[in-house]
């Protein structure tokens, strides 16, 4: 075998080696729960997880308030670290939405978007572990 072999064939198994140990060490864990309010599972909204660098997760919530992150199409779960947490309507899930308009909200969905929305919210959550039972219990 010559030496331009050789150096080709000691690249590729480094390459390979890398590319299996960084599949090992994802800084990505699963994160699912219930989100309630006053008690009632909050449905139809939309659930974001914002760390202070790298990419947000989101979930949907179901009739049941329950919801499972997305990293990204392939990945469930949210990055280790701090989170800023907020919600927003989901206007594909609202009955009778029309797309592009604001869905109709009850005064308690009104109140928890307002406490909880977007730039409004100061909730923030530290995944350090695999969540699969995450309590959102706001009032």
């Amino acid at each position: 075998m010559n030496t331009v072999a050789k150096r080709f064939g000691i690249l590729l198994f480094a390459s390979v080696a890398f590319g299996v140990a960084g599949c090992g060490s994802s800084n990505v864990v699963p994160v699912s729960g219930t989100m309630t309010y006053k008690g009632k599972p909050v449905t139809n909204a939309i659930v974001h997880f914002v760390p202070a660098k790298g990419r947000p997760s989101s979930g949907n919530t179901d009739a049941n308030g329950k919801f499972v992150l997305t990293y990204d199409p392939e990945t469930k779960g949210a990055e280790r670290g701090k989170h800023r947490v907020f919600i927003e309507v989901n206007p594909t899930t609202t009955p009778g939405a029309i797309p592009g308009m604001p869905a109709q909200l009850s005064a308690d969905q009104k109140a928890l978007f307002d406490k909880y929305g977007g730039t409004n919210s100061k909730v923030e959550i530290t995944i350090e572990k695999a969540m699969p039972d995450l309590k959102l219990d706001w009032d």
